[in-house]
């Protein structure tokens, strides 16, 4: 208990260590808080200068008064107090206003401070001398120690806010310390201003002038704010040395006023009624408690700003950059001499699967900080997304860096090895780190399941494919506004005649400026980026069209057969699409064959299942793609009612040499068979392979030995000469 209340009383009076951030916040709130208390110092100023020039001046100009005059002429008004404080106020706002002002560059920031100081410095300089008593006395001698100290901090004022600013112009140094300097001294400017003035007015017998000390002790310690305890101090400190001054201070009767023969008309050890010495203690209090909430308020506001920063440049999970962060702080710095590095952790996701997520949390944290021992502070380091890292380095060394990397990364878990794929990409002169960004990740995916590389820059090759794949990735939405994507018809035949019972309709990109586009160009960049849906829909319409115009002009078409992926159907509702499509252009179902790979169905959940049925019972029939091209599942047989299997060609590679592929794919046509589906085997391109497929009773054949994809103009060419025969039977 008492070790927590203990606590509290320390940080009430702000003992507690507070970060940089903290400490800055602070700092610039008091920059922040000269502007209004130097605006207000200023037109309080002025207001007084023109009172006295209404109320001194101005008589003397009527009386014709020589302003050589000691007690009244042109030149003691022109260098009066007044003036002195106004042009500090001017300084000290012209300092506090451009400070941290993006709209004011540090050379616009120097001169404006240097002016504005610089008039200071001069008046401090010219003034002091004229203002300065050469008569002896123990009134004097105070009165001039408070001058000139009112000089001095104002020339010292005026000199540190010169060397400050010219530092941040010309070297771009910048720190705390400058900041608290020039506060504290035109806070002690405020103070030395405020004794001077009501100690004058005091000895006058003015008693009611004290409200200057206090007003200006109000507006130093309000600015000035520290740490709790420094205000004690400094309030203590200020106030106990005024009520000492003025304790003792020679005080003339109301009717009495000091004679220039010395301090004869004076009373000596005049005391505060009781009355004001309770006021006194009073103000000191209350103004001390308004220091300590003001700390307080403004440590809160700082700690929560603090916290919203963090959250807002770093991640939450290994304290490194976060991307908006590391893009903001690379493009900033960018000088055309370092690299961005895409880090890739290879195989993560086993350690989520057999660890659990909580030691793949810490498998991250511990990967984050490996990346920053390895590159050190002159580096910058953040973590993208999942297990993806971004380093902004020098590319100095970078191979045993890495290398450095992967082998203290994969003993960071001695049964799961984890290794690292680096992509890296030497970034240009103010370009984008974004684009850098991707450029790097772009070279780190063609490392796939290299085990033995670690690092491959982007280079020139990956360059070309690079912009074909921004390329696809921003003309699709034209590409299928324009017809660019548009449907290429593979000729699909019977084993047993060789005339034609079917197409597949495959996507060809016809580009305008770069030609015809194979789909390994942009099929796997559309899937990547799930904008594949967009190609499969604009290919299907075209099919129906097509079909619709063969229909109408009585032409001789056959069955096409169309690819769905699995993304197509989470990224569309795809029974919704075909369905409305058949019914835009009056197609019938039968002419529609729909292709699933098998791929997509092995992991199904439940999803697709339901969707194959509903296709079915719509009177689509149903084909199984790419059956045998890796995964070749029984259970995709056994759970899915197909109509066509469409056995991959890779059965077929090595198939003159190969003694296990012949009986391999006549024990899956005969499989298929005897669960009722018919069969079609692509790829083939021998009449030896055609003559067996046709041995073994495999239904239909497709491959470059019947044609290759052709466009609709052509097919339809090709059917009208004769080179392609359609058949009767197409079913």
């Amino acid at each position: 208990m008492l070790k927590k209340m203990w606590k509290g009383f320390c940080n009430l009076l702000g003992f507690n260590k507070n970060s940089k951030f903290v400490s800055d916040y602070i700092s610039d709130t008091n920059i922040r808080s000269g502007i209004y208390m130097s605006a207000v110092i200023v037109a309080l100023e002025i207001w007084l200068i023109i009172r006295q020039t209404h109320d001194e001046v101005v008589p003397l100009w009527q009386a014709g008064t020589d302003s050589s005059s000691v007690h009244g002429g042109w030149l003691l008004y022109f260098t009066s107090l007044f003036w002195l404080f106004m042009l500090v106020g001017i300084a000290m706002f012209t300092f506090a206003l451009t400070y941290r002002r993006p709209t004011v560059s540090p050379k616009k920031r120097f001169i404006s401070t240097a002016i504005t100081s610089g008039l200071t410095l001069a008046f401090c300089i010219f003034g002091f001398f004229e203002n300065y008593s050469t008569k002896s006395g123990f009134k004097y001698a105070l009165s001039n120690t408070l001058l000139a100290s009112l000089y001095i901090i104002a020339a010292l004022l005026s000199i540190v806010i010169i060397l400050s600013t010219f530092l941040e112009f010309r070297y771009k140094y910048e720190t705390r310390a400058w900041n608290i300097v020039i506060t504290a001294l035109f806070a002690a400017m405020l103070f030395a201003f405020g004794v001077k003035v009501s100690y004058g007015d005091y000895v006058s017998a003015n008693h009611k002038e004290i409200i200057c000390f206090l007003t200006m002790a109000l507006y130093g310690a309000c600015m000035l704010i520290w740490r709790p305890y420094v205000s004690i101090l400094l309030n203590v400190g200020l106030f106990l040395t005024f009520y000492l001054l003025i304790r003792d201070a020679p005080i003339s009767t109301p009717r009495e006023f000091p004679s220039e023969e010395g301090i004869n008309a004076f009373v000596f050890g005049a005391q505060f009624k009781d009355g004001d010495l309770v006021n006194y203690i009073t103000f000191i209090i209350s103004l001390t408690m308004v220091c300590i909430s003001i700390y307080h308020q403004r440590r809160n506001e700082a700690v929560k700003d603090e916290e919203l920063e963090y959250i807002a440049n770093y991640d939450e999970l290994t304290g490194l950059y976060n991307f908006q962060h590391f893009v903001r702080q690379v493009n900033a710095e960018n000088t055309g001499k370092k690299m961005i590095l895409f880090f890739n952790l290879s195989n993560f996701k086993t350690i989520n699967d057999q660890r659990g997520f909580e030691k793949g949390n810490q498998f991250l944290i511990s990967a984050g900080n490996i990346l920053l021992k390895a590159f050190g502070k002159d580096s910058y380091c953040c973590r993208q997304s999942d297990d993806h890292f971004l380093v902004y380095a020098d590319p100095m060394g970078i191979h045993g860096r890495i290398n450095d990397i992967d082998q203290k990364m994969s003993h960071i878990d001695p049964v799961i090895e984890l290794h690292v794929r680096v992509g890296g990409y030497q970034l240009k002169a103010d370009e984008d780190c974004r684009r850098g960004a991707d450029k790097a990740r772009y070279a780190c995916a063609t490392l796939n399941m290299d085990l033995v590389n670690h690092f491959r820059e982007y280079d020139q090759d990956m360059h070309g494919a690079y912009h074909l794949m921004q390329y696809v990735i921003h003309s699709i939405d034209t590409a299928v506004k324009e017809e660019w994507v548009r449907p290429y018809y593979q000729p699909v035949v019977w084993s047993k005649d060789g005339k034609l019972c079917g197409v597949e309709a495959l996507a060809r990109w016809v580009d305008p400026e770069r030609g015809l586009l194979p789909p390994g160009k942009f099929v796997p960049t559309l899937e990547k980026t799930k904008l594949i849906h967009k190609l499969d829909v604009r290919i299907l319409e075209s099919v129906c069209r097509d079909i619709r115009y063969c229909l109408d002009n009585n032409l001789p078409f056959v069955p096409v057969s169309i690819n769905f992926s699995r993304l197509d159907f989470e990224l569309m509702d795809v029974i919704g699409i075909l369905e409305g499509l058949v019914s835009k252009y009056s197609v019938p179902k039968e002419y529609l064959h729909v292709e699933i790979t098998e791929s997509a169905l092995a992991d199904d959940e439940g999803f697709l299942s339901k969707c194959v049925s509903r296709l079915k019972e719509r009177g689509y029939a149903l084909w199984l793609d790419d059956f045998g091209s890796g995964y070749s599942s029984l259970n995709v047989l056994k759970d899915f009612d197909f109509d066509v299997m469409k056995i991959d060609m890779k059965f077929l590679s090595g198939f003159e040499n190969n003694a296990k592929a012949q009986p391999l794919i006549e024990s899956v046509i005969s499989m298929a068979e005897k669960l009722g589906m018919r069969t079609l085997t692509e790829g083939v391109e021998t009449a030896s392979e055609r003559e067996f497929l046709s041995n073994v009773n495999c239904e239909r054949l497709q491959g470059y030995l019947f044609g290759k994809a052709l466009p609709f103009d052509e097919l339809q060419a090709k059917i009208k000469s004769g080179e392609l025969s359609v058949s009767d039977h197409l079913l």
